[in-house]
Parts: structure tokens; C-alpha cells; sequence
């Protein structure tokens, strides 16, 4: 069923990450890393079933003949390759990163209708550039998404942090004269505000496609569910988790020992108070 996971992470050098290399295998390709002099090759890569590379109708024109004549991997080699060029420091920050879960109950064209429409009206309309990826796994259709973290402009790129303007269209100041500044790719209550965008969207492309679930952005405590809320483990810890079952091993993963002990004291909740389980069906879906 449709789910809420709307996660995101920082891309940068102090975690010996790439911009480059986390385009290359997102968009499943090969893309030269010229930081290091080298080409990576993930075409063999399987799953990806959609990809774009999307400016803001304001790109400056450096962006636009950058990326002109070139695919939609292409477009984002060039770009991440031009930001990695750009940070100078060891501990630089190239992107963020939105990791996306899509409704199974859409089709793959319907999910890509609703994410460019959140592209559109969470992302460009913020001059920030989105390299998204639609990956198809099996019961996981999810979206890999690489935002910028400065301002484009006409020569380059802008500072990453920037004064906070008031209403009389002066900077604010703090007590102590000096400016206040704020980080231009957004504070927490901004992606408060993309991820609640998200959460209405997708409610509203599942009623545009006849579905009569929705999603729930709060959590259980706040919807007076009494169960309790376990964390997402990821793909990877899920893929180590079955080879070790198949093995016949044990997987010995803090966080799959977690989720399987907080799943076990849902279901002895259910157990106690089965209707629990409408508490929670009746808040996504009329009954």
C-alpha cells in the first residue's frame, strides 16, 4: 500500500561520497568522474524505467548550453562533474539527495505524472535544479532525487548561505547587529513544507485515479493509534537480511533486531485490542 518514506541525505566529500558517482548509478550508466581521471559503468544495472534532468525556468544560459544537446544522463554528468569542480574544500557538500517512495497503486505513468508535478511546484519553483531517477523494484517503486545546494547564477554557483530578508526587503538582524543568514537549500521547516507537499499530491493523484486510500504524514501516537512505529531498514539491509535467512545465518543487524522486536509488540497489541487493526485501515481507507 502507499507509504510515507520521504527521506533525505546530504552527498559530500567529508563522507568520501560523489555527486558523479551516485548519478552514475542512479541513472544506471556510465559516466566519466573527472575528479579522479577515471569512468564508472553501471549500464548493466537493472531497474531504472524513468529518468529526467530538469532546470528552472531561470537557469542562466551556461546551465542551458551545458546541457543542450546532451541525454538526460549526459545532462547529469556534466552538471555534477561542473559542481564537484566548483567545491574546493575537503569536507565540500555537493547535493541532497530525496530517496522517494511511490503508491503501488499507481501505474508507472501515473507516478511519473505525480512526481514532475512535485518537481514543479516543490523544486524548480525553488531555483534548484532535479536529477530524479524512477527505479521499478519489486513492490518498491521509489524515486532517487539530487537537488542543488546553491543558487545558480550567471557565472557559477552562489553561496550556500544567505541573508534572511524581512518584510521591508532589508536583511534581518540579530540582537548583536550582525546579519542573520539562513542556508539557501532550505532548513528543516522548508522540507517540513516539501515533504507535507508531497504527502497532499500523492492524496490527491490517488483520488485523481479512482483509489480511495491515503497517505498519513503524522505519526501513530499523534493519530491516537496505539501501536508502535518501527523504522525504515532499507533495501540493502533487507537483501542481507534474506541471504542470511537462505543461509541459514543470522543476519546481526542492530536495526533488523529493532524492527522485527517492535513489529512483534504491534502484533501483541493487535492480539490484545484487534481493533486496533480498523483504527488503522479507517484512517487511509473508508470501511
Amino acid at each position: 500500500m502507499a507509504i510515507t518514506h520521504f527521506t533525505p541525505q546530504l552527498i559530500g566529500r567529508g563522507d568520501g561520497r560523489s555527486a558523479v558517482l551516485a548519478a552514475a548509478y542512479r541513472h544506471c550508466a556510465k559516466m566519466e568522474f573527472e575528479a579522479e581521471g577515471r569512468t564508472v559503468d553501471y549500464s548493466n544495472k537493472r531497474g531504472m524505467i524513468h529518468e529526467e534532468f530538469l532546470v528552472p525556468a531561470d537557469a542562466p544560459a551556461w546551465l542551458r548550453t551545458m546541457i543542450a544537446d546532451r541525454s538526460v544522463a549526459g545532462a547529469s554528468e556534466a552538471f555534477w562533474n561542473k559542481v564537484e569542480a566548483f567545491e574546493k574544500r575537503a569536507d565540500a557538500q555537493f547535493a541532497k539527495e530525496f530517496i522517494i517512495a511511490l503508491p503501488v497503486e499507481l501505474t508507472s505513468e501515473q507516478n511519473i505524472a505525480l512526481m514532475r508535478q512535485f518537481v514543479v511546484e516543490q523544486v524548480l519553483s525553488r531555483g534548484q535544479v532535479a536529477d530524479w531517477v524512477y527505479h521499478d523494484e519489486p513492490g518498491n517503486p521509489h524515486v532517487h532525487m539530487m537537488t542543488t545546494l546553491r543558487p545558480l547564477t550567471e557565472d557559477g554557483f552562489g553561496p550556500k548561505r544567505v541573508a534572511v530578508i524581512g518584510e521591508d526587503g532589508q536583511p534581518l538582524r540579530m540582537k548583536s547587529g550582525k546579519i542573520a543568514y539562513r542556508l539557501w537549500a532550505g532548513d528543516k521547516q522548508e522540507f517540513l513544507e516539501q515533504r507535507n507537499g508531497w504527502l497532499d499530491l500523492q492524496n490527491q493523484h490517488l483520488a485523481l485515479n479512482g483509489h480511495e486510500i491515503r497517505v498519513d504524514g503524522r505519526s501513530y501516537a499523534e493519530r491516537g493509534i496505539d501501536v508502535v512505529p518501527t523504522t525504515h531498514i532499507g533495501v540493502a539491509a533487507k537483501a542481507i537480511q534474506r541471504r542470511a535467512e537462505r543461509e541459514g545465518r543470522d543476519p546481526n543487524l542492530e536495526r533488523l533486531r529493532v524492527f522485527n522486536e517492535n513489529r512483534a509488540e504491534t502484533l501483541r497489541r493487535i492480539q490484545r485490542r484487534p481493533e486496533i487493526v480498523l483504527d488503522m485501515i479507517s484512517r487511509e481507507k473508508s470501511v
